[in-house]
């Protein structure tokens, strides 16, 4: 006990340890959001490749060897244990024209009856606001020509009811298919890949398309398992055997690389396995460069520690006088160094994880307030004198911040109340744009001057509360409790700072963009790119278990020198060189 108490103090010998601790935080909150956000992305795009790919694919060697009657296989599949879906498809590449253009395009032709067990295109559909899984209009007409509906992005470039289909058949000796198409739909997935080149169209009128209505084809097979995580790899072998006992191949350890005669058997994370390597590398390697912002704070933790060991190098000399040994010495230091990472990683997890779990409530806030501020902007001076304001309680904020380090003094009342004025005044004026914030109105025109004055009572109130506490603990400040309230006034005056910042730099990006009337606001993340209605966020609590581990341990390796230093000190020579 006595060892922790010495290294609290050791921790709080300097104002500039602080700085060590916003460190580590800093990196941990950074490590935290990002591995987050990404593995939200990681997740989502993994959900969105599998919603049509299904969990595993029986196609041909090579997409001009057809499936014969493929009904039949498509029966055999059903039978393997474990299997709960089969759907024939056949899937070709074509070049969709109208007025003249040409636009390489992928064809997938199903049958929705089939289709709607296997992969997630339904959705799809009714995602794009096709109402009816099927290829008709949404009015149950029979349209004139064979429907298809197409990817939304592919749709917004096509925009017309006809257009055209062209491939070739066979490479040797090329037969052109030409035909005429209505468009009745356009599906929404999410992925640019399949939204901008995908075309689907019954299986029927793919195989009229190609040339193939004489005699039933196909040339992929979509199979959906019933607990792909577990029982993937042993279907696929059941596949495999039963594939081998309707149409024997010759070479049947081919089996083990997934092939069976002209048939191959590949899973969904096979025929994307480029795409998802590029995911997870990018991701390992977003964490190791930002795990570098952690190293970078445990070499502050280090030259910060060898400052206070030669500051305190009479303390040193007394402890080692009254008995205290090397090893004790140097386990105190290394206990202080411990406790930065610990207070350093409790506040980044802290923030990492509020920013990661409202992050989309962030985005919508920069939005809403750029978009509104813009309006105000618009109307008249004041988005201008509420950027000066705000600029105002800026510096007061850091002005009464350094005074809370500093030693009691007699008269500090009017930094304070200078403070809390320029405070509430940048608080009035930069808010002006909600008693006109149309989303009020529809409840009650008035609400939005109330919230205007509500806000201001909040942020008045907190100020206060700040202040008294901190003049009816100064008198404290020498004993080892204040730590715990200096920490805690930091982060006050951490919060009114961050929220000054945010609403400074809004101000300061409208003033210096000037975006006329129609503007949407901010964007941090564009949804027209990413086909997303939120910010993706996963937090793997594994991951962040590890990262916290490894910050405790890095931070006490490097307080390793600085301990050292500190227990190495003679005793005699460091009383009397002080």
């Amino acid at each position: 006990m006595y060892k922790l108490f010495m290294a609290f103090r050791y921790l709080r010998a300097h104002k500039i340890i602080y700085f060590s601790i916003a460190g580590v935080a800093v990196g941990i909150m950074t490590l935290v959001a990002v591995t987050s956000i990404m593995g939200g992305f990681s997740r989502d795009m993994k959900e969105r490749i599998r919603g049509l790919q299904t969990d595993i694919i029986v196609s041909s060697y090579d997409a001009n060897l057809w499936i014969v009657n493929p009904d039949s296989l498509c029966e055999a599949l059903g039978k393997v244990e474990g299997v709960i879906a089969v759907a024939p498809r056949i899937e070709y590449e074509a070049w969709l024209g109208r007025a003249g253009t040409r636009r390489p395009v992928h064809i997938l032709g199903i049958v929705p009856e089939q289709e709607r067990r296997v992969s997630k295109l339904e959705a799809y559909f009714t995602r794009g606001r096709k109402r009816n899984f099927d290829f008709k209009s949404d009015s149950g007409e029979e349209p004139a020509r064979p429907g298809i509906v197409v990817g939304i992005e592919l749709h917004r470039d096509y925009f017309d009811s006809k257009v055209g289909l062209m491939t070739a058949m066979d490479r040797d000796t090329p037969i052109f298919c030409v035909k005429d198409f209505d468009e009745v739909g356009y599906f929404q997935s999410g992925m640019s890949e399949y939204d901008s080149t995908f075309v689907v169209m019954h299986l029927r009128e793919a195989q009229d398309f190609l040339k193939l209505s004489s005699i039933p084809r196909a040339n992929v097979i979509a199979v959906s398992v019933k607990d792909y995580e577990t029982e993937g790899p042993r279907v696929r072998a059941g596949i495999l055997e039963a594939i081998h006992k309707a149409r024997p191949c010759a070479r049947p350890e081919d089996h083990r690389s997934g092939r069976c005669g002209i048939y191959k058997t590949m899973t969904w994370e096979q025929v994307k396995r480029n795409l998802l390597a590029a995911v997870e590398v990018e991701r390992g390697i977003m964490i190791i460069v930002l795990f570098l912002i952690v190293v970078v704070a445990a070499f502050n933790i280090a030259a910060i520690y060898t400052l206070v060991v030669r500051a305190k190098t009479r303390d040193i000399g007394i402890l080692r006088a009254l008995g205290a040994t090397e090893r004790g010495v140097t386990s105190v230091f290394l206990l202080s160094g411990g406790l930065c990472g610990v207070i350093g990683s409790i506040f980044g997890l802290a923030l990492g994880l509020l920013f990661s779990y409202d992050v989309n409530e962030i985005e919508g806030f920069v939005r809403v307030v750029s978009r509104e501020f813009n309006r105000l902007r618009l109307e008249g001076s004041g988005a201008f004198w509420a950027a000066v304001l705000l600029h105002l309680a800026w510096c007061a904020v850091v002005w009464n911040w350094l005074l809370f380090y500093k030693q009691r003094r007699s008269h500090p009342w009017v930094r304070m109340a200078a403070g809390l004025a320029a405070i509430l005044a940048a608080v009035w004026a930069s808010t002006g744009w909600l008693e006109g914030y149309h989303a009020f109105e529809r409840f009650d025109p008035d609400l939005g001057g109330g919230f205007r004055w509500t806000l201001m009572a909040w942020t008045g109130g907190l100020w206060v509360l700040l202040v008294a506490s901190w003049r009816l603990l100064d008198r404290w400040r020498r004993r080892p409790g204040w730590i715990f309230f200096g920490f805690a006034g930091s982060l006050f005056f951490g919060a009114f700072l961050l929220a000054a910042t945010a609403a400074l730099a809004i101000a300061d990006a409208v003033t210096a963009m000037k975006p006329n009337s129609g503007w949407r606001g901010l964007e941090l993340f564009d949804r027209r790119i990413y086909y997303l209605d939120r910010i993706p966020v996963y937090v793997d609590y594994g991951s962040l278990a590890i990262i916290v581990v490894l910050t405790l341990v890095i931070s006490i390796l490097f307080a390793v020198y600085p301990a050292i230093r500190a227990a190495a000190a003679n005793p005699i020579e460091a009383i009397r060189d002080e």
